[in-house]
Parts: structure tokens; sequence; C-alpha cells
């Protein structure tokens, strides 16, 4: 079973600077000043411009996951949204995207089990 550590160790080695700092920022922002503390489409847009990263990566690291039709990017929130992550197939998404996401989800798993323990 992975550890926090463990997790934390590979956050340098899969992402970049720029991608860990719109990460913590995106955040922290959305933490202040969004209604419910979790970052919105226009949010992640903005911080991606900012930091000139790829908004797919950096929306995955929030738990949206992207694919393009066409010239469009869709969105599918896994936290707003679930299903719509769920009726999608896993083939729509890159790489990337889906490396971002996976350490997503298993920070989120890891949290999750920490809290149950506490209880």
């Amino acid at each position: 079973m992975m550890t926090a550590e463990e997790l934390i160790d590979g956050y340098d080695i899969l992402f970049d600077a720029p991608l860990r700092l719109a990460h913590e920022a995106v955040l922290t922002y959305a933490a202040a000043e969004e209604p419910d503390g979790w970052p919105s489409i226009p949010t992640l847009y903005r911080f991606a411009r900012c930091y000139r990263v790829d908004v797919g990566q950096l929306a995955a690291l929030c738990g949206v996951l992207t694919y393009r039709i066409g010239r469009k990017l869709v969105f599918c929130d896994s936290r707003r949204s679930p299903a719509h992550v769920r009726m999608t197939a896993p083939a729509k998404f890159g790489r990337k995207v889906l490396a971002a996401y996976g350490f997503y989800a298993t920070a989120a798993n890891l949290i999750a089990r920490d809290r149950a323990r506490l209880h």
C-alpha cells in the first residue's frame, strides 16, 4: 500500500515545477474564492494561462478530466459530476491527463483512508 510520503516523492518526478506551482496556486485560490472551494473551469483556464501549463494536466490534478471532440475541449469533473467521468471511455483521455488524474485519485484515496483511521 502506498504511503503519503511515497506519493509526494513522485510529485516532483511526474510533474515539472510550473505545473506544481500552478496546482498549488489554483487550489489555494479556489479554497478562498470559489463558492464550493474547488477550482472551476474558468479558474483552471486562467491559472493554466498564467503559469503557461497545459490546462488538461492542471485540471486533472484537480480531479477534472479533459478530452477533445474536434477542436472543442470537453471537461469531466469528478467532484461535481462523477457520472460523466464514469460514462466516458478511458481511451478518450490523453496519457499525461490520465497520469495527473491518477495522482489526484491516489491522493484523494490516501486522504480518505487516513481520515477513516482517525474516526
